[in-house]
């Protein structure tokens, strides 16, 4: 009796220190900005979808009356930096965009996504880019995370993900003479994925 007893005393404070482990380390202070280093060094696959109005020139009705669904295919995503140095009260995870372009995985740009509200497992944040060729993109995204027992890094089985929650994008055709235009809403979603599986040529990156 007494060893059992003694058995479960033991039980219940490891269950408590595991606990009390796991807040520590997840603890968020309110009012501060939470540490978002953790995202950084890795990857999303992502798919990226637009819902768009199409103008044949300006003052005219969109052609057709209704709006067109496009899809941009698969891109991938990596997470390079948490920069709180270059504008200290508007910190962003710096973000590298590969696409696929004739059949060989090129840098598309890069991103600043500005952290607006969220502890470091979920969180939002915004980001814009603006094309010399026309083109305007805004996205709202909204980062969702979850991490291994150990804390030592995030777990991959499609729960940590990246999506977006709201969107606008603009783009004017850049070929010469051409007066089409575009208009509408952007969605963007994906998983973290290891590096092991990622094309060939991005896992030394």
């Amino acid at each position: 009796m007494k060893a059992r007893k003694l058995l479960l005393n033991v039980l219940v404070v490891a269950v408590f220190l595991a606990c009390f482990g796991v807040g520590a380390v997840h603890a968020q202070v309110p009012g501060v900005v939470p540490d978002l280093s953790i995202w950084a060094g890795n990857w999303f696959k992502v798919k990226l979808t637009s819902t768009v109005y199409h103008y044949s020139n300006i003052g005219v009705k969109p052609t057709p009356g209704y709006t067109l669904s496009e899809s941009a295919g698969t891109s991938y995503i990596k997470i390079t930096d948490w920069d709180t140095t270059t504008d200290p009260e508007n910190p962003s995870l710096v973000a590298d965009v590969y696409a696929k372009e004739s059949g060989i995985w090129v840098p598309a740009g890069a991103v600043n996504i500005y952290y607006f509200a969220g502890s470091n497992l979920k969180f939002v944040g915004s980001a814009q880019v603006k094309e010399v060729s026309g083109t305007s993109l805004s996205l709202l995204f909204v980062f969702t995370g979850k991490r291994n027992t150990t804390n030592t890094g995030f777990i991959m089985d499609g729960t940590t993900k990246l999506s977006t929650m709201g969107s606008a994008i603009f783009e004017i055709d850049d070929f010469p003479g051409s007066t089409e235009r575009w208009a509408g809403s952007a969605k963007l979603s994906g998983p973290m994925v290891p590096v092991s599986k990622l094309p060939p040529e991005l896992q030394g990156l």
